[in-house]
């Protein structure tokens, strides 16, 4: 029965509060109110005019986006007799970013479409159930209540407990509600899922991020960090700025992200060289961009390996700084460097406690790129080997050497180039070519890494206390490799899938013998919140239809799965038990965040009642825990508005300038603050988090691993050589990069960038998003040509794990060879007949890139390559 949307009207006029005394040391701070409609004197939008008349609304309510772009900014909400009428954005405060400016944090044209997702024809009406004998992805459900539904799920998660214990419960990964507190569904250690499994037991945790897989542990391998960087505003100190693979023009594009902090740098320092490395001409080389330099996917190693030879060469290097701070890059002092970046704890990776893992030939960088001790016969890694690599000409590989040599030069990369088959060594390559050449501690250099965005933050929590010390699982799998989890458990441990202990503050260690740390059960029941992953964001579709459909038995196959989200996307559709949840305009939270010089925290106000049978995800939860005899140590008798005040609460005790009482907090909803501190400057340390202490060109940890792990996962990976773990960041034929011989059969290699009409799947249901900007597969006009494939013309592009259909974006925007399908668009298959499911030769419609991509997880991180894939286009 299909129910019919209603919305009960909220109105709630409020006055403006004053906001006096709050002028605390060093900051400056302003705060903005909800207004009424008729009396209204200051807020701007509210003049705005719809067919020549002013806005006419009850309400205006501060709220946020949710979604997963790094801004998290606030929206005003203007609703009238419980509908809202529009979504506006920060208008207060300074048009100009600097020191003791309170900068308008403007959301990007997506956030002000989200009137479209609320009242969307995906929204979940009522709680429903997978019709039984079915399968997950055919889609056919029933309606049942909300009482049906959580005795359901409180009685399965009993019989599960019971069966297995608590490793067999796993949180999916999602960022859908990043933005929230009370409501987050990210981290899913910070989820109030988290907090109910712990007060129950715990559950099988994960370690790192769709993001940022490999650049978490495979960039500390260089230099002991994953994450520090210069600010971006100290980029007005630059004589030149590189950024490989980083497009915050689409990824960081609102008002107050990384695109419109690097738009003032590029107006405050007009002579920066400003140069992109990527296969794309992203949005943002177009936008502030000198120049382009298009490079072949997975080949960033190469290229660094052609920039070091020609300044090594040229004697163009400092050779006191590698010395001093490197170890691994001399012959002579190769095997002395070694045993100083032998890891001495299960803090670090592969440790040796046999003491018999050694290399037998110089394996130094210096070898590398001559040609000589353990490489040779591999040739040496000039500019033209470089060239014949990464298609980028020689004399340009020079050229680019030369602009790292002239000081300051800031490096930065996105998180695409590290999520290639070969992305750990991308990253370490990145980073190696920023310290190496000088640019590390430098104001206008940097460290390789993302860039760091500033901000003043308040010290207010971003999540209520998950109690992580209750919980008793000890292990924690990669975010990536779950999945088999629930296709064999027992092939899980360190040495095969990456397997890790985790204490009970969160902190991962690595095992003393190889082998040791393995999993203790399946993963029988996932909570699914916020989250389009497994039709989304992971790989595969495919493949994931099929393991999800595995008989539920001892060893293997999931149980129950629960999803809870206000829209049916993809993911719904292979649930148990789907429960609809509401929307960040119909709950009250927090929301936090900053950049440049101001930080901000922002109370939502629910502008509207939850719509059909939706409910705030705190809610849901103290449901199941009431099923489960928790209520009262779940709630510790609190509503969620309770919560938000205790929010406010250790705000307070920590200092944070906000109004006397919560009531004013509350009715006043956005403050923001700034001061005139200088842009950070990541330094250079004496002492790096490495086991040498120094930047480890050859890394003794990596080495180790690769004597230690058996990269075919025990035998569901193919032993085909192109997966490696190798000591220095080489390039090597990987899978599915350049050199792979499938690329006879299958010419193209495939990646993936961000779009701006979608963050991720989020917006992904949003027609006006789509009618802007369709998916599409961009193609070079070279490329299209030898197709016989024209502008807007219907393709489907295939690989060997599937097939989707889109048009085709014809332009010189793609490096010959390439091609490239913008990740997040919904899964959209043209059959769902059980006995096709999961076949790769069901055409899916949505242009899902999930549908193409490979689950086969990198060599140390256990992450997603999934931009590494070659594929064949054909018209349809």
């Amino acid at each position: 029965m299909e129910k019919t949307a209603s919305a009960t009207a909220r109105i709630s006029r409020r006055s403006f509060m004053a906001l006096s005394g709050l002028m605390g040391a060093g900051l400056a701070l302003t705060a903005c109110s909800p207004t009424e409609a008729k009396d209204s004197q200051g807020d701007e939008a509210a003049k705005l005019e719809l067919g020549g008349e002013p806005l006419d609304y009850d309400t205006m309510t501060w709220s946020g986006c949710h979604v997963n772009c790094g801004s998290r900014c606030p929206l005003k909400v203007y609703a009238k007799d419980g509908t809202v009428i529009r979504i506006s954005v920060d208008n207060e405060g300074e048009d100009e970013v600097g020191p003791n400016k309170i900068q308008q944090l403007r959301s990007c044209v997506r956030g002000r479409t989200n009137r479209q997702r609320i009242y969307n024809d995906t929204r979940i009406q009522t709680p429903l159930k997978r019709v039984e004998g079915t399968k997950r992805g055919e889609g056919k459900y029933e309606e049942i209540s909300w009482d049906e539904a959580i005795d359901l799920i409180a009685t399965t998660m009993k019989q599960i407990k019971e069966e297995y214990g608590n490793d067999a419960f796993y949180i999916q990964y999602g960022t859908g509600v990043l933005g929230g507190t009370v409501s987050k569904s990210w981290h899913p250690d910070q989820t109030v899922f988290a907090r109910l499994m712990n007060l129950w037991g715990g559950y099988l945790r994960q370690y790192a991020d769709y993001s940022t897989g490999q650049i978490t542990w495979d960039l500390p391998l260089l230099n002991g960090d994953a994450w520090s960087n210069n600010d971006v505003m100290n980029l007005v100190n630059s004589k030149n700025i590189i950024l490989f693979g980083n497009n915050p023009a689409n990824t960081r594009m609102s008002g107050s992200a990384m695109q419109y902090l690097i738009t003032q740098v590029r107006l405050e320092n007009p002579e920066a060289n400003i140069i992109v490395v990527d296969p794309h001409l992203s949005d943002t080389a177009v936008g502030i961009a000198n120049r382009w330099i298009p490079i072949r996917p997975g080949t960033d190693m190469a290229l660094v390996a052609g920039m070091i030879h020609y300044l090594f060469t040229e004697n163009k290097l400092d050779e006191k700084l590698i010395r001093d701070k490197f170890v691994g890059f001399f012959s002579d002092t190769f095997m002395e460097d070694v045993k100083l970046a032998e890891p001495k704890s299960t803090a670090f990776m592969g440790l040796d406690k046999s003491g018999t893992l050694m290399p037998d030939k110089d394996m130094s960088y210096e070898a590398y790129l001559k040609g000589t001790g353990a490489y040779e016969g591999t040739g040496e890694k000039t500019p033209e080997w470089a060239a014949a690599i990464t298609g980028i000409p020689a004399d340009t590989i020079r050229e680019l050497a030369d602009i790292f040599m002239d000081h300051p030069t800031a490096t930065i990369q996105g998180w695409g180039p590290q999520r290639h088959s070969n992305g750990g060594n991308n990253t370490r390559a990145i980073g190696l070519i920023a310290a190496i050449t000088g640019n590390v501690g430098l104001s206008g250099g940097g460290t390789g890494a993302r860039e760091a965005v500033g901000g003043v933050p308040y010290p207010v929590p971003t999540a209520i206390p998950c109690f992580p010390e209750k919980n008793t699982v000890d292990v924690c799998v990669s975010f990536f490799d779950w999945y088999q989890a629930i296709v064999d458990y027992q092939s899980m441990n360190d040495a095969t899938w990456g397997i890790r202990h985790i204490d009970e503050n969160g902190v991962t260690s690595y095992a003393e013998e190889p082998g040791t740390i393995k999993l203790k059960a399946p993963i029988k029941f996932i909570w699914n919140y916020g989250s389009n992953v497994m039709m989304g964001q992971h790989a595969d579709i495919n493949e994931m239809l099929n393991i999800c459909n595995l008989p539920d038995e001892k060893d293997s196959g999931v149980r129950m799965i629960v999803t809870v989200d206000p829209w049916l996307t993809p993911t719904a559709m292979i649930s148990d038990i789907i429960l609809p949840g509401t929307t960040p305009f119909e709950e009250d939270d927090i929301i936090s965040g900053g950049t440049g010089w101001t930080g901000f925290v922002c109370i939502e106000t629910a502008a509207i009642e939850p719509m059909f049978e939706a409910k705030p995800i705190y809610e849901i939860v103290t449901l199941i825990a009431d099923k489960l005899g928790l209520k009262d140590e779940f709630t510790e008798g609190k509503t969620q508005l309770d919560w938000l005040e205790w929010c406010y609460d250790q705000g307070m005790e920590a200092g944070a300038a906000l109004p006397a009482t919560f009531e004013e907090f509350r009715s006043t909803g956005l403050f923001k603050q700034t001061d005139d501190h200088e842009p950070s400057i990541a330094p250079m340390p004496d002492e790096l988090a490495t086991p040498s202490g120094k930047y480890e060109v050859f890394s003794k940890q990596a080495f180790n691993l690769s004597k230690q792990w058996d990269l075919t996962g025990d035998g569901f990976v193919p032993d085909d050589g192109l997966d490696q773990i190798t000591p220095l960041p080489i390039y090597y034929d990987s899978f599915e990069g350049y050199g792979d011989p499938l690329r006879k059969d299958y010419p193209f290699q495939l990646i993936g960038h961000h779009y701006k009409t979608r963050t991720h799947s989020s917006y992904g249901n949003v027609a006006w998003m789509s009618e802007v900007a369709p998916q599409q597969c961009w193609i070079s006009e070279q490329d299209a040509a030898n197709l016989g494939i024209e502008q807007d013309d219907v393709v489907i592009v295939s690989t060997v794990r599937g097939r989707s259909q889109m048009t085709a974006k014809v332009t010189n925007r793609m490096m010959p060879g390439v091609v490239s399908i913008p990740q997040g668009a919904w899964y959209d298959p043209e059959s769902r007949d059980a006995a096709t499911l999961g076949d790769p030769s069901v055409l899916d419609k949505g242009g899902c890139i999930s549908v193409l991509t490979s689950m086969r997880p990198t060599p140390i991180a256990k992450g997603n390559g999934v931009h590494s894939n070659l594929c064949k286009i054909e018209k349809a």
